[in-house]
């Protein structure tokens, strides 16, 4: 089975370069923008689904000349990758990858604080355990030596939610030890993951946002 957690490897894609655009607008895929209930926040909605960040978060373009770009950075030549590699290009191209939004303060330092949406139709019916298992699978090449993603089970106003927890070392000696944090939501067939990635010593930090984030998360059909 093929999960939406292939897509993760998404962010480590423009935070690797430092990400220093902070005003483009993803156009990948359609999505509304509106005011929060949340003072300085924004709703986005897309695919069903919506979503809140501070207005100080940045949505960037995802244009298909940048992308290639930063998929070299993220992947190089490495054939362990290829096929991961291969998955997310063609999210991307089938517009899975929903959205990515960037910490602003964070953007030029190496390696920007990130999150991203993804949403795929799985084909048949799963359970969120089995969703969680092939993520599980689907991270193990990513990684950093010696560690292994780890899956929890809670309850959040969307409904029970996993959250896959990796450690993840790219080849760039200059990007720290990242953690990343998927939240993976199941509804009916629909797989919508977001990911948010830091370096592992903001852990505690990007964790509290991730979850109100994540407080935020809702269907909206």
């Amino acid at each position: 089975m093929r999960t939406a957690a292939a897509c993760l490897v998404i962010l480590l894609l423009a935070g690797i370069s430092g990400c220093n655009r902070t005003d483009d607008k993803i156009t990948t895929a359609p999505r509304t923008e509106s005011p929060s209930s949340i003072s300085g926040w924004t709703e986005v909605a897309t695919s069903g689904v919506a979503i809140q960040f501070p207005n100080d978060w940045k949505l960037i373009d995802l244009a298909s000349d940048q992308f290639a770009q930063r998929e070299d950075k993220a992947f190089g030549n490495d054939p362990k990758l290829a096929s991961i590699r291969a998955q997310v290009s063609a999210a991307a191209k089938q517009g899975m990858i929903k959205f990515m939004a960037f910490e602003t303060a964070t953007i030029g330092t190496g390696f920007a604080t990130n999150c991203n949406l993804v949403i795929q139709d799985s084909v048949g019916h799963y359970t969120l355990e089995q969703v969680g298992d092939a993520s599980v699978q689907q991270m193990a090449p990513l990684v950093a030596a010696g560690s292994q993603s780890k899956i929890e089970y809670v309850n959040l106003k969307a409904g029970r939610t996993a959250i896959m927890r990796s450690e993840i070392k790219i080849a760039n000696p200059s990007v720290p030890l990242l953690v990343s944090l998927g939240y993976i939501n199941l509804k009916n067939s629909r797989i919508s993951t977001v990911t948010f990635t830091a370096p592992i010593g903001d852990e505690a930090k990007i964790r509290k946002f991730a979850d109100k984030v994540m407080d935020t998360f809702h269907y909206t059909n």
